[in-house]
């Protein structure tokens, strides 16, 4: 990897952090602006099964659903809206909330093994993962990164 390319890749990934985080400080508080209730709640269920709690929060508690909702309604293209609206459609259809955990994951996991960059699966995948990794939650409790090293706080706390 040449200097350019190492460059290009802290630029971009900081460029995600910055912008997931934005995105959090956007949906905190807001109501839904894309989702209706019945995808909101599909979006949290299937969250929950990529990124589940265990001793840490899962991706309910780091409302991801909410982040999803921001990136929809702000970022994502309408063909890139619609994509991942039909995707979330069509769990609708196999009354994905009605299932068990066990079954509402086998069900993802075939999802994923069809998914392909176009898929709208990998999209939601992304997106999850995405909203997991920028929220306070998991910055804080998974990762250990509160505060954010780059940012002054005079406060912090400091341990040897």
């Amino acid at each position: 990897m040449d200097r350019r390319e190492i460059l290009h890749t802290m630029f971009g990934t900081a460029g995600l952090l910055t912008l997931g985080r934005y995105a959090h400080a956007l949906a905190r508080g807001t109501p839904l602006r894309v989702l209706s209730p019945q995808q909101d709640a599909i979006v949290v269920a299937a969250s929950e099964r990529i990124i589940p709690a265990t001793e840490t929060p899962g991706a309910t508690g780091a409302q991801v659903d909410r982040f999803v909702d921001t990136i929809l309604a702000e970022w994502y293209m309408p063909e890139q809206r619609q994509r991942l609206l039909a995707g979330l459609a069509d769990l609708n259809v196999q009354r994905f909330l009605d299932r068990t955990p066990a079954v509402q994951t086998a069900i993802l996991e075939r999802l994923d093994t069809e998914a392909n960059p176009d898929h709208w699966f990998g999209m939601f995948k992304y997106l999850t993962v995405w909203g997991y990794y920028t929220s306070e939650v998991a910055q804080t409790r998974e990762l250990g990164l509160w505060p954010l090293p780059w940012r002054y706080d005079g406060n912090a706390p400091y341990s040897h």
